[in-house]
């Protein structure tokens, strides 16, 4: 793992230092998904055709997490299929 040290500029931008982007094989122009997580920010690469399914897990699992937090549980049976327990958890 690669670990270095950068700063914010006065307007928000932030350089991702040369050595994390060749190790991370980063291009101009690279989209990021950005995370906020109780103040640990987290930066992910992802490609124009990933995106629509990044958004859709994050979503699914906001919504598993809420409905965690209000008590709202099911149970699934490890003999189920993935489809079986992901259609269970998400009400279809």
């Amino acid at each position: 793992m690669e670990v270095s040290i950068t700063k914010m500029s006065t307007n928000g931008q932030v350089v991702i230092p040369v050595e994390i982007r060749r190790d991370s094989r980063l291009k101009p122009q690279t989209k990021f998904l950005i995370f906020n997580e109780n103040g640990n920010i987290m930066l992910k690469p992802i490609k124009d055709k990933m995106l629509i399914e990044e958004m859709d897990l994050m979503n699914r699992i906001e919504k598993g997490e809420e409905d965690i937090k209000k008590g709202r549980v099911v149970k699934a049976d490890t003999s189920m299929s993935f489809k079986e327990i992901d259609d269970l958890l998400m009400g279809e």
